[in-house]
């Protein structure tokens, strides 16, 4: 009986081990289309404002909700890209993330190594203060720098949209706290070698920070470029708005608030498409970013 029943086992145990390999988890399927119907059901109004912007502008009026762009135009598009001061709002949004995002990431890492690496009276309470402006909404704030703008007769330019953001709270916080983590033994055998603060702060700590700082580079520069409150109370000269502001004018001169949805549609993908492809290009060093490891293996 034991010799018949040993070939029967050798059988019967590769064909177990299968079945519960191709056995299906119900959960995870579950889960997995619960997500997906999420997912579905946030990217709806980016799908319906993408319809819409190829959608014929009487049809939108006659059937507001729909997702067949049919009959299909580029109209909305044309009437866009056709104001000579598209590609003018382009460059300003821009020249604008790009400057405030070196400046800020410029001084805020000078600052960070200062607060991080380097004692001095009074670092303690001065840190301090400065975190306090994280609490500090810049609505708060609006009125003062609007008017100190206006006395230094900055207004309608990029130096007024680049300078009330170029120092950051958060940004000198996350690069304090960075530093800190990295061994001050490393500067130690840097300053025995005849390195200067700088040269340690240029040579060792930049490098080290890499990850960090492209992370904040990447975030500044996307908020700078979707910002709309500042933009829009300072820069008042059509040839000084940012594509954010400019296409919202755009659309606002051809109708009502109700109306030409295509138009307001087309504008918001025309702003948006430039930093989409931003973000796919750089996700990979976003997502790997957001860590903020110390870069110490």
């Amino acid at each position: 009986m034991s010799t018949v029943a040993r070939p029967i086992d050798a059988v019967g145990r590769p064909r177990a081990a299968e079945r519960r390999r191709w056995r299906i988890n119900w959960r995870n399927v579950s889960f997995f289309l619960l997500f997906c119907g999420f997912t579905f059901v946030w990217m709806m109004p980016a799908l319906w404002s993408l319809v819409t912007s190829f959608r014929q502008e009487a049809d939108i009026q006659r059937n507001l909700i729909s997702l067949v762009p049919l009959p299909f135009t580029l109209e909305h598009y044309e009437r866009i890209l056709g104001d000579g001061l598209v590609s003018r709002w382009l460059l300003n949004s821009l020249a604008v993330s790009f400057l405030r995002t070196v400046i800020q990431i410029a001084l805020c890492s000078l600052a960070a190594y200062a607060f991080a690496r380097i004692p001095f009276p009074g670092k303690r309470p001065l840190y301090i203060l400065v975190l306090i402006g994280l609490m500090v909404p810049f609505e708060a704030i609006l009125i003062p720098v609007y008017l100190l703008m206006a006395d230094a007769k900055l207004h309608n330019t990029w130096a007024a949209l680049v300078a009330p953001e170029i120092a950051s709270p958060l940004a000198l916080f996350l690069l304090t706290q960075f530093f800190q983590e990295i061994p001050p033994e490393l500067d130690e055998a840097a300053h025995m070698d005849g390195a200067s603060r700088f040269a340690v702060y240029r040579r060792i700590i930049l490098p080290l920070a890499t990850p960090v700082l492209a992370t904040l580079a990447i975030f500044t520069f996307l908020g700078t470029w979707n910002e709309y409150l500042w933009p829009l109370v300072s820069s008042t000269d059509r040839e000084a708005l940012t594509v954010t502001i400019g296409l919202r004018k755009l659309a606002d001169t051809f109708g009502h608030q109700t109306r030409d949805l295509g138009l307001k549609m087309a504008g918001a993908w025309v702003g948006g498409i430039p930093i989409l492809i931003f973000y796919f290009i750089l996700q990979r060093r976003i997502v790997s970013g957001i860590r903020l490891n110390s870069g110490i293996k």
